[in-house]
Formats: C-alpha cells, structure tokens, sequence
C-alpha cells in the first residue's frame, strides 16, 4: 500500500481496537518489556516511554511492565542497575511483547527464554523486536518466512544463523501483521509509534510524539508492511 495513503487511513479511522477501547469495560492493554544483563537502554526504554505516555479517549491505553528471565536484578549498559516487576515464570500474558536487543548470545540456547518468547508470541495480539533482539525471536521458528530487519551491525549473523528468514537492511521497520521489527536503538521508538497509529490512530502516535519531543514524520521513514 502507498505510505501516504496508508497513514491517510489510520488518521482518518479507528479500528476494532480503537472501537474496543471506547467500551466502558475496557482495560489497559498489557505491555511486557523482556529485560535481560546487557540489555540495550534505548531499545526497551524509547519504546516504554511510547507506550507509558499513550492514551486514547482520556484513557490510559496501557500497562506498561518489565519481566526478566531469571531475575529480577538486571544491569543494563553496564551502569543502570534496574528490578523488574516480574520473571517470566510469573509475569501476566501480556496483550503486545517488546524484545529490545543488546549482548543476548547467551540467551538463544536458554530453551526456557525460548519456548517463553514462542507461547507469547502465539497469544499475543502484537510483537515487537527491537535492534538484534531479533535474534531471540528468530529462535523460536516463529519468523520463518517472514520478511524482517534489525541493526545493521548484526545483519550478516542473523542471515548465516537463519537461514529461512528473509532478513532485510535499510528499513527502519518492517511489519508482518502481528509481528512488528525494527532496525534497532531509536527506531524502536518509530516502530512503536507505528503501533499506536496502527491499533488506534494517528492522533494518538503524533500525540505520543509530541509529548515526547520526538520528530515523528512517517511519510518520510522507508519502512516496509508484507500484509
């Protein structure tokens, strides 16, 4: 679909989640940010400062927490010393899974992390890899076939370790449907954004944006939507 058109679209229109949200019953959507040592700071925290700050109808559009593996006790960038409000063994089924990257080699073989993300990943109603967080997802078996991307500098591994995925360079994100990657660091914030307008509308992201001081222009991102 033409970008412009598209985002014309979501400005002018609200879809069943935007609907949904309207009812009086409704609750917050659950977001999980998977926090692990040497996670990448900006990977997880642009795209929960998005989330955090949304709201839709004079509603808060989410509750936003963090879930670590083993954990709860995580250190990222070697300087920011954080407690996650949950472990993956208690943590609530969130409604949309952010996967930030960062130094997580040693987390592909962890077959709990794993089979963690994949049972996630079949409920939720988004998922949204950030930078070599990738890697994680990828894992699962999850992307075969799909069309994704991450941080230029992990490119060249993603495409020897997985070879059934089409893994794509110079997008800033790409969006499978459910299934939303992006390249990585401050593009998480864009993919996030992205996400907003997608399940509610326009308004909402550029609201975000602002509020944030984010320069927010979508027509001029090369991003790529499979479906």
């Amino acid at each position: 679909m033409n970008k412009t058109l598209f985002f014309l679209f979501l400005t002018v229109s609200i879809n069943a989640f935007g609907q949904f949200k309207a009812d009086s019953t409704y609750k917050p959507f659950n977001v999980a940010i998977l926090l692990y040592d040497g996670v990448e700071l900006l990977d997880f925290a642009g795209p929960g400062e998005v989330f955090q700050q949304a709201d839709f109808n004079n509603r808060e559009a989410f509750n936003v927490f963090t879930v670590g593996v083993d954990s709860n006790k995580i250190i990222s960038q070697n300087f920011l010393h954080i407690t996650t409000q949950y472990i993956i063994d208690d943590c609530p089924l969130p409604d949309i899974l952010i996967i930030p990257g960062g130094n997580n080699l040693s987390l592909v073989s962890n077959e709990r992390i794993i089979a963690w993300i994949s049972k996630v990943n079949r409920k939720a109603e988004y998922v949204l890899s950030v930078c070599n967080g990738l890697n994680l997802l990828a894992k699962t078996g999850d992307l075969d076939g799909m069309t994704v991307t991450s941080h230029y500098g992990a490119i060249e591994n993603l495409i020897k370790n997985y070879p059934k995925i089409n893994i794509v360079t110079g997008k800033r994100f790409v969006d499978n449907g459910r299934i939303i990657t992006t390249e990585g660091v401050s593009a998480g914030i864009d993919g996030s954004l992205y996400l907003l307008s997608k399940m509610f509308n326009m308004e909402v992201a550029n609201d975000v944006a602002k509020i944030m001081m984010y320069s927010w222009k979508p027509e001029t991102l090369d991003y790529l939507v499979t479906q």
